[in-house]
This record gives C-alpha cells, structure tokens and sequence, in this order.
C-alpha cells in the first residue's frame, strides 16, 4: 500500500474521531475490521467450533492454528507483539490515531463470532500506536 494511502487513512480515522463521539467512532472503525477478517480464518474457526466438545476444547484446538490466541488464568487474549494491519504497516506510530485499533476490535469479533455464532465482547487491553509493547485484546465468549 502507498504511503500516500496509509497517510489518507490516518487521515480519515482523525476526522471521524473528530467529528463523532467515541462510541461512534469505535463501530464505525469496528465495521470496518468486520469487513477485513479472512474468510478463510472464519471457515477454519468454524470447523474447529463445529468439531469440539465445547469452549474450552475449541480454545485448545483454535491455539494450534492461531499463534496470537493466549489463554491466561481461564482468561482469553488476542495478542500480537506488533501491528500487522497492512492497512498502516509502516507509518510512525505517532501518527495513526489510537482510534485505529477499534478496527481490530472488530476483526477479532468477527472471527468469533462467525465460529461460535455468538455475539461476544472484545476489549483493548493495550495496543502497539497507544505505545504499549504489544497489542492486546480480551475476548469474552
């Protein structure tokens, strides 16, 4: 992706961070990351969902082909130790609004839910752009 097309990104998340509430903004951005998951990851959570005896055996399993999934003291987490989104990869990150990460908030619901058919609630710990060491999200099946 071109700099010029991440910076227009940014650019866009700032004014939608400026010129709605957070809550707003956080969907707006969610929807977006919807959009981004993989559809072969969902199909792949669906299967390893369909054939599991329950949560914690589709957990186990979805840990074998999911590297950032971590399960900590019966806790769930999403946790990658950089920002993968191509979207951005490569701006400062300074300059992309946190804001941004709701995006991920999105995608990591979307990949759970399709699988367990479910809502679910997914929360930023931490983020790399808010200046954290890694990027964490808790999942709440």
């Amino acid at each position: 992706m071109s700099k010029r097309t991440q910076a227009w990104i940014a650019d866009v998340v700032r004014e939608v961070e400026k010129n709605t509430d957070t809550a707003t903004c956080a969907r707006i951005l969610e929807s977006c990351g919807r959009h981004c998951a993989p559809s072969s990851l969902i199909q792949k959570t669906k299967e390893i969902y369909k054939s599991s005896a329950g949560v914690p055996e589709f957990l186990a399993r979805l840990g074998e082909v999911f590297d950032a999934l971590q399960i900590e003291d019966g806790a769930v987490y999403v946790v990658y130790p950089q920002c993968y989104c191509d979207q951005i990869k490569g701006i400062p990150t300074g300059d992309v609004p946190d804001a941004y990460c709701n995006c991920s908030v999105g995608w990591i619901r979307e990949v759970f839910e399709q699988a367990i058919g479910r809502p679910v609630k997914v929360e930023r710990v931490t983020t790399v752009i808010s200046g954290g060491d890694e990027c964490r999200f808790r999942v709440v099946l």
